[in-house]
Formats: structure tokens, sequence, C-alpha cells
């Protein structure tokens, strides 16, 4: 069963929680225009700048995790990937990664995993 979580959303940032608790692993999806709009918001894609500031993560051992922009959902084209292993931490203190930041955001897992996201919406979202 995979999850995802908002444990918080303002116009400027969201943090999400996303786990996937199957043996198997598989994928978890943020998109941009439903999981970060504010009920008050209006998405435009064209425009989107999403903004990865800290991650958090943990999964089993011997397992991994690949965290990715994807760049054309029709294709199924990712790019960005980090490539994550046991747990850690990565903060962007002084700058954000920006790569893709107009894609959506793919967690792909080998196995059981969380990941805590801390996005900064830097366009795309208007009130």
């Amino acid at each position: 069963m995979a999850q995802v979580h908002v444990l918080k959303l303002t116009q400027q940032e969201a943090v999400v929680k996303c786990y996937l608790t199957d043996s198997a692993g598989g994928v978890v999806d943020i998109d941009l225009a439903t999981d970060l709009k504010l009920s008050t918001e209006t998405f435009n894609a064209n425009t989107a700048d999403v903004t990865i500031a800290e991650l958090f993560w943990g999964c089993k051992k011997d397992k991994q995790i690949d965290l990715s922009r994807i760049s054309d959902p029709v294709a199924n084209t990712v790019h960005g990937h980090y490539y994550l292993t046991n747990s850690g931490s990565y903060n962007f203190d002084g700058f954000v990664d920006n790569v893709y930041a107009n894609g959506n955001v793919r967690i792909e897992a080998d196995g059981p995993f969380h990941m805590i996201l801390k996005l900064r919406k830097k366009a795309g979202y208007q009130e």
C-alpha cells in the first residue's frame, strides 16, 4: 500500500510524507496539480516551479529508493535522479534542487520505504 500525506501546505511551501509498505516495492507519484494545490488556488502547468528544499528518507537494509522528476508523463520520461539507500537526509541549505522543477515527483523503491519532502512552490499557483 502506498500513501501520500500532505503535512503542510501553504502558498509557498509543502511538506509531504510518502511511504510504501509493500515488500515488493512500487511507485509513488506526487502530482503538482492536485497534491500541492490549495483549494483556493489554480494551477498553471506552463509556469510551474516546485523545487526540492529538503529530503528525509528510510528504507530496509539492501533496498534503495529512486527519487526523480517526471519530465514527460505521456512518454513516462523521468530525470534528476537521487539514488538513496538506508536512511538519511539532505538539507539544501542556501540553495534548492530546481532541475525539472515543473515536473511531478516520482519515488520508486524496491521495498518498503518512507520519505518526507520539503518542497518550495515558487510559481504556477495563483490565488
